[in-house]
């Protein structure tokens, strides 16, 4: 019929497109499968448009790579011959490399944690299971082995259930959470260390520190097995376990906020010149801004997604979402 637009063939951008197996350097994108027609996916520094790449593919995952640690990037996705343009863009940060992560031996150790249970002062607690598979396992994008602790916070409580052959001798389990974001584990750092013991469920209490997690990028808590006592925090043991930890501001914390923390929040550009975005937020939420002196700059609603940042002079600053138990780090170019 004349007058109208033939739309028969076009199709709506690809749906559920998801970020899985998140590494320092790269990440795997799956989307609905489209049944006669490739897909194109683009991918980009959030912020830097041109910063990344565009790859195509038949299949409806694709793995991205040559990715930069602690950066955010931003992915969608199009099917090729059906014109529907792209799709909404999915938001995710890099981890940062930590020492052994390139170990990927499918041995099972003769000792390892077959369970580890973390129950963080007034947030839900994080448990995991493992089977012993392999000497390295690293559990950092497994969104339900995150850890979540109050910074300040006192009497966390951690406990491990040590498994294998070796358990029938004395031996060592060690503990610890890169608190400072320096990438390497510290004597200081170490929150349980079970010594040449035969003690098959080692338990400990610790303090997260104020001023944990002040870096760009999230941290470990890292896991380590051993037959014996001597032995570095980077190997070779009998096995490690990582874990990314999340820290949150000291707030009252009620059941809703609970709820809330649990999605993500992304800002960006990172450095800023005038416009911040932000997303994983209501539209109109308060915020408030401070230096890294500890004094406000600023406060409002969001909106439209958006904080207006211009009148900030340089220099590092951290807002505060009022509703949600979260303070995000930023540079004011």
């Amino acid at each position: 019929m004349k007058g109208k637009e033939n739309t028969s063939s076009l199709l709506l951008p690809p749906a559920s497109v998801t970020v899985t197996d998140i590494t320092p350097t790269s990440a795997t994108v799956s989307w609905t499968p489209q049944i006669g027609t490739g897909s194109t996916v683009s991918y980009n520094k959030v912020g830097l448009p041109g910063s990344g790449g565009t790859n195509y593919t038949t299949s409806n995952s694709i793995t991205i790579t040559n990715l930069t640690q602690c950066t955010t990037y931003e992915v969608k996705v199009s099917y090729v011959q059906a014109g529907g343009g792209y799709s909404a863009p999915v938001i995710f940060t890099t981890p940062m490399w930590y020492c052994m992560e390139n170990s990927t031996a499918t041995i099972t150790p003769y000792l390892y944690a077959s369970n580890i249970t973390l129950n963080a002062t007034d947030l839900p607690s994080m448990t995991s299971s493992s089977t012993g598979t392999k000497a390295y396992a690293d559990y950092r994008s497994d969104p339900t082995r995150k850890v979540k602790l109050v910074r300040g916070s006192t009497n966390n409580a951690i406990s491990v259930t040590k498994a294998g052959p070796a358990t029938q001798n004395p031996t060592t389990i060690g503990i610890w959470i890169d608190y400072n974001g320096d990438r390497a584990f510290d004597s200081t750092e170490r929150i349980l260390y079970s010594s040449n013991s035969t003690d098959m469920n080692p338990t400990a209490t610790f303090n997260v520190p104020l001023q944990a997690g002040q870096v760009d990028c999230k941290v470990a808590m890292r896991v380590i097995s051993n037959t014996t006592p001597y032995f570095s925090n980077c190997g070779p043991t009998a096995e490690i376990q990582d874990y990314e930890v999340e820290f949150i501001d000291p707030v009252s914390l009620n059941v809703n906020e609970r709820e809330m923390i649990n999605r993500e929040i992304n800002i960006y550009p990172n450095p800023v010149g005038d416009i911040l975005n932000i997303s994983g937020v209501s539209e109109a939420m308060d915020y408030e801004i401070y230096n890294a002196a500890g004094q406000k700059s600023g406060e409002g609603k969001i909106y439209n997604y958006k904080i207006d940042v211009h009148h900030l002079s340089k220099g590092v600053y951290f807002i505060h979402l009022k509703d949600k138990a979260a303070r995000l780090k930023f540079i004011k170019k």
